[in-house]
């Protein structure tokens, strides 16, 4: 199991609206009640006021400030600063009951160097999360009923194998974050497209990303307005570029969050040194531990 001590959480953060704060302070309130002892690191970035963490300041929390936008952003400054073996990167409207860190490390082996846990939304969503309603960040949302729902979940005598895919929030090994260069900024100020591009850089340098249903986490969910309409041309533009660097379009649906067919090989233009770097080091540990 890792050690909390090996592990810095990193939650990017941009001031929107009432919901987004009210988002932020149950994120950063359940990561502080469920993970004191983790290092946790807020990136603000394109701060509009002075101070708005007056009131959710924890023990072992820092802050970073970025004058311009974007997760991608956010994200890489945080990790820079960081010298833990392990990052955890979350979005700032996922609420996190007790106990998911012991169930996110259950079935863990050494070959898992990304992972993700499971997301209970209150709305459909993509194919490989569950829907569960337990209000959202306008105000309606009910902590006992969520808690008590993943009480339940994952105290429930049911064999649930790891499986391959990625979603936010994940857990990954600093090294892989730093070979890959982490997010690719070009996605920002608005990331559509940028975890994707994540996703498939860390598959590209040999390692296969999973999801741990054993653990699951809350999501608020569309709390960034990225799909509101002033929004797409963002979309838009990330899309195109991330056509133009990987030379295929950008995957989607089931093969992104199930982690299937993200490379089209026949047709990548992108090729960077690192290409395969772990698939032999994998390849020679699984033959040392047979």
């Amino acid at each position: 199991m890792i050690d909390q001590s090996d592990v810095t959480i990193i939650i990017p953060y941009i001031q929107l609206s009432k919901e987004t704060d009210f988002a932020h302070k149950e994120c950063l309130k359940s990561l502080n009640e469920t993970a004191p002892e983790m290092k946790k690191i807020v990136a603000i970035n394109a701060m509009k006021t002075e101070d708005p963490f007056q009131t959710v300041r924890y023990p072992n929390m820092s802050f970073i400030v970025l004058e311009e936008q974007g997760q991608e952003l956010a994200v890489n400054a945080a990790v820079a600063t960081t010298n833990t073996k392990w990052v955890f990167v979350t979005n700032n409207d996922m609420i996190y009951p007790p106990g998911w860190w012991e169930k996110l490390m259950v079935g863990h082996s050494f070959d898992m160097a990304c992972v993700s846990p499971k997301l209970i939304e209150p709305r459909p969503g993509a194919p490989t999360f569950e829907v569960f309603f337990a209000g959202g960040a306008g105000g309606d949302f009910d902590k006992q009923k969520w808690e008590k729902f993943a009480d339940e979940y994952m105290k429930a005598d049911v064999h649930r194998p790891v499986r391959t895919g990625f979603n936010l929030p994940f857990l990954m090994r600093r090294d892989v974050f730093d070979l890959v260069g982490g997010y690719d900024i070009e996605y920002s100020p608005w990331g559509a497209s940028g975890d994707t591009d994540l996703q498939c850089k860390v598959e590209l340098a040999g390692i296969k990303t999973y999801q741990n249903p054993n653990c699951i986490v809350y999501h608020f969910s569309q709390t960034s307005n990225t799909f509101l309409p002033e929004n797409h041309g963002y979309w838009q533009k990330n899309y195109a570029y991330f056509e133009k660097k990987w030379g295929f379009e950008r995957p989607g649906g089931d093969d992104v969050w199930n982690s299937r067919n993200l490379i089209k090989y026949e047709q990548i233009k992108f090729k960077p040194w690192w290409e395969n770097f772990y698939k032999k080091a994998l390849s020679e540990n699984k033959a040392k531990l047979s």
